[in-house]
């Protein structure tokens, strides 16, 4: 019989709210905050959240996990790739 072990990582979540915004243009805004919170902070991994998106009908937030020195490859950027993260977690208008 396996083992089981439970962690407690200290991994920061970043979260924010785009129910708030005027606009989904706003998603710079908030993304060039993310980038300044990730850079002015020591921490490998962070998580990021929308609590305005959701997943099915128990309201379930995603949460993304952002790895500072990894971020999409050669040609990427960790301010393209936060961008993308944030524009991702728009949850998609359905008027």
């Amino acid at each position: 019989m396996s083992e089981v072990t439970f962690d407690v990582l200290e991994t920061p979540l970043i979260i924010f709210d785009s129910d708030t915004w005027k606009d989904n243009d706003e998603y710079i805004n908030v993304a060039d905050k993310i980038i300044n919170i990730i850079k002015e902070n020591e921490y490998a991994l962070f998580f990021i959240q929308n609590k305005a998106y959701t997943i099915g009908d128990t309201e379930f937030h995603p949460i993304v996990m952002v790895n500072r020195e990894d971020y999409g490859g050669v040609k990427s950027t960790l301010e393209l790739y936060i961008k993308d993260i944030v524009f991702d977690l728009i949850p998609p208008d359905f008027d």
